[in-house]
């Protein structure tokens, strides 16, 4: 039997998930559904704090409703893209449509696919690292030591939170592999030297209680930037080739779940 622990990333809250639990129950269906069909023997739990991140502004996901820290995040993202604000004027909507546009001309992407990565991941982003930290750790915590995986399967944001509690957890866990999904852990200023433990000599490191670490990431993926940085950074991962998960959403840990590299992974742990 594997022992699976998901570690979700944005934008997984719901109305229905009245109590940290029900999330969990829910999540769990669906990464169960997903990846259960294709992994035989899997005891998959899952750790859930979207509660814990998510936006009582009105209209949240809105261009204009991005606060000055969530556009500044914006700004170094699309710096790793080789995009910036010289000559534009102000920070409106204007202003961050024109930053989508010119990262899709560069990608090759469609706006609306940048647009929404924009809209879907920053908030969060900012929420954890200025002030949430905390609260997602113990939750994460709790939910490695009393399911004690044999592998960890983290996406998006949440594969930073896995870096962060599993360096915390030391010798506590003994995690045979952790697998990173769509991870921004390697974008500058934005996430990678803002990690704790912070980066050594311009380089992350393996948590010492994951014996090996592995990371997939879709071409399109917007969130898992700077293209092949991550195991420039992180120099013990296990980067395997870019996949395709989905032309229109390459970001969806569902669709990622469901690609033959990422069972062989948990099938090959």
């Amino acid at each position: 039997m594997t022992r699976v622990l998901g570690i979700h990333g944005v934008r997984n809250y719901k109305a229905v998930d009245t109590t940290p639990a029900l999330g969990a129950k829910r999540l769990r269906g669906d990464w169960l559904e997903a990846l259960g069909s294709a992994v035989p023997r899997l005891d998959l739990d899952t750790a859930y704090y979207a509660d814990l991140l998510r936006s009582r502004r009105q209209g949240e996901g809105e261009f204009d409703n991005l606060d000055e820290a969530e556009v500044a995040l914006v700004e170094q993202w699309a710096l790793a893209w080789g995009v910036t604000p010289d000559g534009v004027q102000g920070r409106a909507t204007g202003w961050l449509r024109w930053i989508c546009g010119e990262v899709a001309q560069r990608s090759g992407e469609s706006p609306a696919v940048v647009e929404k990565t924009v809209r879907l991941f920053f908030p969060e982003v900012t929420r954890y690292f200025d002030g949430g930290r905390s609260g997602v750790h113990e939750r994460v915590r709790e939910a490695l030591l009393r399911h004690r995986p044999d592998v960890v399967v983290a996406h998006s944001l949440g594969t930073v939170v896995a870096y962060e509690v599993l360096h915390r957890l030391g010798d506590e866990l003994d995690v045979r592999l952790l697998l990173t999904l769509g991870s921004p852990l390697a974008l500058p200023h934005a996430v990678f030297h803002r990690l704790d433990p912070a980066p050594q000599d311009g380089f992350g490191r393996r948590p010492a209680n994951v014996r090996r670490w592995v990371n997939v990431a879709d071409t399109g993926d917007f969130v898992a930037v700077p293209k092949g940085a991550l195991a420039r950074a992180f120099p013990e991962i296990e980067q395997l080739p870019d996949i395709s998960i989905a032309r229109w959403w390459p970001h969806s840990v569902l669709d990622y779940l469901r690609h033959p590299s990422v069972n062989g992974a948990v099938m090959g742990h």
